[in-house]
């Protein structure tokens, strides 16, 4: 009795460790909800800021979005911006981790800031089994960069959570839309400007002191 009962445990063990892989599409474009990607502070988008995906000079039209995702609820405090998301996350790589914004969605178009992953019609596997949870931030940056990390205009947005599925083909899929909440794309600073902001803070703090005393 004892045995079959060890017997039974192992193998609800196994089937959960080796269950349906856990899949999510990364897209904004076919979600009920179409939470936008915009352009924020010292972008240019024809001399004025606008939706990603808006050609603008000295910019590719041309962006991509991307994941950094883990599997589990984390309790993460990261406001949207244009650093490297919480160290918490890692990178989504592989088949349906980026997605395309307009104006590379067609035939039939899209709001601009939206994005479908059109090219590879099929899910991003997190690595996690169908109906985990996954807490992630949405990453975005023109194309031509090669990487987020590489950008010089770019965002994340806050952490959210959502569920994965397991199937890897929509319309079943869970698309990000649903979950993501909307953010910006910003000019990455520049390192000599966070230098002399940090001497700015560094002054500032020095004359408080002196202030005081």
């Amino acid at each position: 009795m004892k045995k079959s009962v060890l017997v039974g445990i192992i193998s609800v063990a196994a089937a959960s460790a080796f269950g349906t892989p856990g899949f999510i599409s990364l897209d904004n474009y076919n979600s009920n909800l179409n939470p936008l990607v915009t352009y924020g502070f010292n972008i240019p988008a024809n001399g004025v800021s606008g939706p990603v995906g808006t050609p603008g000079a000295g910019l590719d039209s041309d962006w991509t979005a991307g994941i950094y995702f883990v599997v589990g609820t984390p309790s993460l405090i990261d406001p949207t911006g244009s650093g490297i998301p919480n160290a918490t996350l890692a990178l989504g790589t592989g088949p349906g981790s980026t997605a395309q914004f307009e104006p590379v969605i067609g035939p039939y178009g899209s709001s601009l800031g939206q994005f479908a992953n059109l090219q590879e019609p099929q899910g991003f596997n997190t690595g996690g089994v169908g109906g985990d949870t996954i807490t992630a931030e949405v990453i975005a940056y023109p194309t031509s960069a090669g990487s987020y990390a590489n950008a010089l205009y770019r965002g994340h947005s806050a952490p959210f959570t959502m569920p994965t599925v397991n199937v890897m083909t929509p319309p079943e899929l869970a698309d990000v839309g649903d979950y993501m909440p909307p953010f910006s794309v910003y000019a990455v600073p520049e390192p000599s400007t966070l230098a002399l902001a940090g001497l700015g803070a560094s002054l500032l703090m020095v004359w408080v002191r002196r202030k005081n005393f």
